[in-house]
């Protein structure tokens, strides 16, 4: 039976490509082309939405390269396979203080640690399954 090797897994074991990618001109032009398209458009509707958009471009960013981060160094040690709980409860510690700044900027009074943890909780596991649902490069397989 052949096995099924996500996106997540194939970079976390290659992350140097990733980030290599990710660094270059073509990757950043990339990234900061949608960035700037989102902000505007959201700033063109309403100026707050434009504002939280960049908050929330910052955060989602800021998990992303943790997510990669600990995949890659999970892959690493040889500890990709079946410590996703352990991977998701570090991504999650680190998040949650970046959420609970990002709900006061947002206009929540004073967020509970349970309502950032759950926003942190949020975004980790979106990303993760997405990048989990992306098969890997065809070399990588």
């Amino acid at each position: 039976m052949a096995s099924f090797k996500s996106f997540l897994s194939a970079a976390g074991a290659d992350f140097l490509h990733v980030f290599s990618w990710l660094g270059s001109s073509q990757g950043q032009a990339t990234v900061a082309g949608v960035e700037t398209a989102a902000v505007a458009v959201g700033t063109a509707i309403n100026p707050a939405i434009g504002a939280a958009i960049g908050g929330v471009e910052t955060l989602i960013n800021a998990a992303l390269k943790q997510i990669l981060s600990m995949e890659a160094s999970a892959a690493a040690v040889g500890a990709q396979s079946g410590t996703g709980v352990q991977k998701a409860a570090a991504v999650v510690a680190s998040l949650t203080p970046q959420t609970s700044a990002l709900l006061t900027t947002l206009g929540v009074a004073a967020p509970t640690a349970t309502e950032a943890q759950a926003l942190a909780t949020a975004i980790n596991n979106g990303l993760t399954a997405i990048l989990n649902a992306i098969p890997p490069p065809a070399a990588q397989a």
